[in-house]
């Protein structure tokens, strides 16, 4: 990546998750309960077999401060890194499939 050493996102979202939630006697059960899934899977998040989904990282987001700031100074890394680059998908133009139109922002499906 563009000049500087980073840990992969996924080792850093299993390493907060793990600082926040391990220290407790029931960490995969109080991992579950904020991910809104089952404690299984929230032992394989602390055992780094298996990383959240985007569903269990929102909720966790949610319910979880220190997760959420460390996941948006992950984004806000990115964005520093991508500094003039624009989002592709902000160049659909004439690259808009047959019955919709861009406009503001928004994808309306033509009537």
């Amino acid at each position: 990546m563009m000049g500087a050493v980073h840990t992969p996102v996924r080792d850093r979202l299993l390493n907060m998750i793990k600082r926040e939630f391990e220290p407790f006697r029931f960490a995969a059960e109080m991992l579950a309960r904020s991910a809104m899934k089952t404690p299984r899977a929230a032992r394989n998040w602390l055992s780094g077999t298996n990383a959240p989904d985007a569903e269990a990282l929102i909720e966790l987001m949610a319910s979880c401060d220190s997760i959420a700031d460390e996941v948006n100074a992950l984004v806000q890394q990115r964005r520093k890194e991508r500094e003039g680059e624009k989002c592709r998908g902000l160049n659909l133009g004439s690259a808009v499939s047959h019955g919709s139109e861009r406009t503001t922002g928004h994808l309306h499906s033509s009537m």
